[in-house]
């Protein structure tokens, strides 16, 4: 067996080595040894069912525990008790369906450049952007966004972080912990906590992970480099899954980043991947937003409505759009619910559409990775969609209701920290230097199934405390942490 190749030099964005489709659509599965990976060699062939890797892929996410929790988990609304607002988990089986559109539209011009020997079909394209966008918020903590900034926040500025960790634990460790990061939790989740624990997790595909790895950086990448890429905007993997990332980017093909060591140009499914995310948030978040009267129908309308009614078929400004179409009869003879269900329907349609025309525009820049900015923001609605985001943000991310609630999610994750954490010391305390076990550190212990105390290095310890935590549904969070406050009503 041999390794797969690696670009010999740094590229910049002048640089016209390019990526292959060949590598960036890998079947080979992401196989491990007693933490060792494994080199990937061979055909691979389809599973004696008739599935192709890919399809086997979402099967894997689908029932995974991970998976199933986000029914649980913070879309935008936290612990709405209406039924009709999405999770993350109706949410994300949306975003799967958009993806495996843009998968399928955007295989039909990929297949035929692979060649006669190529196993690739444009269903498998479809399969492998559906199972990356299944996956793309697997990793998110209880109380979505917030969680991750209660997370950093109490890492950052709590006494026990500032006493106890700092001058235990390494520099690029330390910034894992003060950055923790949905999508490089995700990456942890399904390369290595589900299925085969520590063992290669799902055993994906590297052509899936490389589609799911959004950002593909670690944690450590200087602040003043993080706006020269979009690929560098957050941390995609945690030192823990350094050589996974590394294995990726390999296998994959994907090109280095000048100057920065353990950093690559983003795999070109992410775009179709983030474009899938982008317009079912951009649409549905206003639908839920009107649903739970954060935003009025007349803003719902106006801001959908471009969008609906696309500017190379109807003529005119955004506002032009918007009235053409309240002045028809059809139209103004709709419920309001039918009318929003008709504005999503035509947005969605209408946004699939020209990102993919998009991203088949500018498969050059995507194989070089050079892109600038997302799919939608290359197109001629991408003023229109970014007109929806900025209303979600103005009038549904802050509304009244959300921010009592996201406020209490802060309470509840540094109370679990304040607990957890100390275990994890307390136990690594004991097994290097003998210290006695207080019963709380080893009742914690017992509750994470012994995680803590079978774990090697106080690092990594804090790593399992993280993957519990940020397992957590919203209401187990609050119910475990109401326990362990001592309240029973």
């Amino acid at each position: 067996m041999t390794t797969p190749p690696t670009p010999a030099h740094p590229v910049s964005l002048t640089t016209p080595a390019r990526m292959r489709w060949q590598d960036l659509l890998s079947a080979h599965r992401l196989e491990m040894q007693d933490g060792r990976i494994m080199v990937p060699d061979g055909p691979v062939f389809p599973a004696p069912d008739g599935r192709s890797p890919f399809q086997i892929d979402v099967d894997r996410i689908i029932f995974s525990s991970s998976f199933r929790r986000l029914q649980n988990k913070t879309q935008v609304h936290p612990l709405s008790e209406n039924d009709h607002v999405h999770t993350r988990l109706t949410h994300t089986i949306e975003v799967g369906s958009v993806g495996q559109s843009l998968g399928l539209m955007a295989g039909a011009h990929i297949v035929p450049q692979l060649g006669p020997d190529s196993t690739i079909t444009i269903a498998d394209i479809g399969y492998m952007v559906q199972a990356a966008c299944l996956a793309h918020d697997i990793g998110n903590p209880p109380f979505g966004h917030s969680g991750e900034d209660a997370i950093n926040e109490w890492f950052a500025t709590s006494r026990l972080a500032k006493d106890e960790l700092s001058g235990r634990l390494t520099g690029p460790q330390l910034e894992d912990l003060r950055h923790f990061e949905g999508n490089a939790q995700g990456l942890r989740i399904i390369s290595q906590i589900e299925m085969k624990r520590f063992d290669g997790g799902l055993n994906l595909t590297y052509g899936t992970l490389g589609s799911f790895i959004k950002y593909p950086r670690s944690t450590s990448v200087p602040e003043e480099r993080r706006k020269d890429y979009t690929g560098l905007k957050k941390p995609g993997y945690y030192q823990a899954e350094r050589n996974i990332a590394r294995a990726i980017a390999n296998v994959c093909g994907l090109l280095p980043l000048d100057g920065l060591d353990g950093a690559w140009r983003r795999h070109p499914l992410v775009y179709l991947v983030e474009a899938a995310d982008d317009i079912c948030y951009s649409v549905v978040d206003l639908e839920d937003g009107w649903e739970l009267g954060c935003v009025t129908f007349e803003e719902v309308e106006r801001a959908l409505a471009p969008i609906a009614r696309h500017p190379e078929k109807y003529p005119g400004n955004a506002d032009q759009r918007w009235a053409d179409l309240r002045a028809e009869g059809w139209y103004a003879e709709k419920s309001e619910d039918d009318r929003i269900g008709f504005l999503r329907g035509k947005a969605i349609g209408n946004l699939v559409k020209a990102a993919v025309d998009a991203f088949i525009a500018n498969e050059d820049a995507l194989l070089t990775g050079t892109l600038d900015g997302d799919l939608l923001a290359n197109t001629p609605l991408g003023v229109d969609a970014k007109n929806c985001k900025k209303l979600a943000v103005r009038k549904i991310y802050n509304a009244p209701h959300v921010l009592p609630i996201e406020i209490a999610g802060f309470e509840v994750i540094h109370g679990l920290l304040d607990s957890f954490v100390r275990a994890a010391i307390d136990i690594e305390e004991h097994q290097i230097h003998g210290k006695r076990l207080p019963p709380q550190a080893d009742r914690i212990d017992k509750l994470l199934s012994g995680r803590l105390s079978e774990t090697v290095g106080l690092y990594e310890k804090i790593m399992r405390v993280m993957d519990y935590i940020s397992g957590m549904t919203d209401r187990y969070a609050v119910t475990l942490f109401r326990k362990l406050q001592g309240i029973t009503i």
